[in-house]
């Protein structure tokens, strides 16, 4: 049986990582897997990718009822795959809330409330007894830093901490050195459109009946961002969705300034602060442990 292994649109360094990773201990344990990606790779990813010498997964559209599927890095149909709720899902791995998927026959669920997905999985690697070869330990560890953003991310746990200092010693690499590399390139914006960037990260949400979206940038280059500020909100306020936030996330400062289309109360009552276009957040890091939460209780 053939699987397909991929993680959400617009994937990120966890979508990409952990479906390359699950995809080699699948192999490992007698399966026929490939791993796939619903878009394109971002930078970050692609310096991870480049790094470790591992090829790309394969760009897919969506998928059938002929395809037998096991999704990653998140668990809501607007996220994943065209045509997933045709598909013969078989597997779900993820570490964030859960999002109304509903199947027709049981299912293998594994929701872990860690920082990273790939935290999770070299956790199976340890529970089936799968060495863990450099160029996935390397994934493995780009994801997590990432996700947790170097251990500083509220989402953080112990176990993300124990796989981030157990994975550097396999892929050999001083982590808050491999970390800022990594973040440098990923936060690169030449080159990308204001339309590019509010959909490089972004998901949408369901909040009490309003359509939500949120995109995250994260970037050392914050004046780039704010020099096109008109720009970001004339593009925001010209979509359909009743509110939409552009967090754009220091990793330096650990916060996030916002750009948004949606009520000044809402924002200030969300992040506790006096709520204008480009308003800082502070200590506001993670989409799924404060983005999210904070909006859904203030809408």
């Amino acid at each position: 049986m053939d699987i397909l292994i991929f993680g959400h649109k617009n994937p990120d360094t966890d979508s990409i990582c952990s479906s390359l990773s699950l995809t080699y201990l699948k192999n490992k344990l007698g399966y026929k897997a490939t791993a796939c990606a619903l878009g394109e790779i971002r930078k970050e990813a692609q310096f991870a990718l480049d790094y470790f010498k591992v090829e790309a997964p394969k760009i897919i559209d969506g998928v059938g009822s002929d395809d037998n599927v096991i999704i990653v890095d998140h668990n809501e149909f607007g996220q994943s795959a065209d045509g997933l709720e045709k598909a013969n899902l078989l597997e779900i791995i993820d570490h964030h809330k859960l999002g109304g998927i509903s199947t027709s026959v049981p299912i293998s669920v594994r929701l872990m409330t860690v920082g990273c997905t790939c935290t999770i999985i070299y956790n199976m690697f340890k529970e089936n007894k799968v060495e863990v070869p450099y160029e996935i330990a390397g994934l493995l560890l780009s994801a997590i830093l990432s996700d947790t953003l170097l251990f500083k991310s509220p989402t953080t746990t112990e176990l993300d901490k124990i796989a981030g200092e157990e994975l550097s010693k396999i892929a050999k690499l001083d982590m808050e050195k491999y970390a800022m590399d990594m973040f440098k390139a990923g936060t690169s914006l030449d080159g990308l459109s204001v339309e590019e960037i509010v959909n490089m990260d972004f998901k949408e949400f369901d909040m009490s009946g309003k359509k939500v979206g949120i995109g995250q940038v994260f970037t050392m280059d914050i004046d780039c961002i704010f020099a096109k500020k008109d720009d970001f909100l004339n593009y925001i306020n010209s979509t359909n969705y009743d509110m939409l936030i552009l967090a754009i996330t220091d990793i330096i400062k650990e916060g996030s300034y916002l750009i948004y289309k949606g009520e000044d109360t809402v924002i200030s009552k969300a992040f506790d602060v006096n709520a204008g276009q480009g308003v800082f957040a502070e200590g506001v890091v993670s989409r799924k442990k404060q983005l999210v939460p904070n909006l859904t209780d203030a809408i």
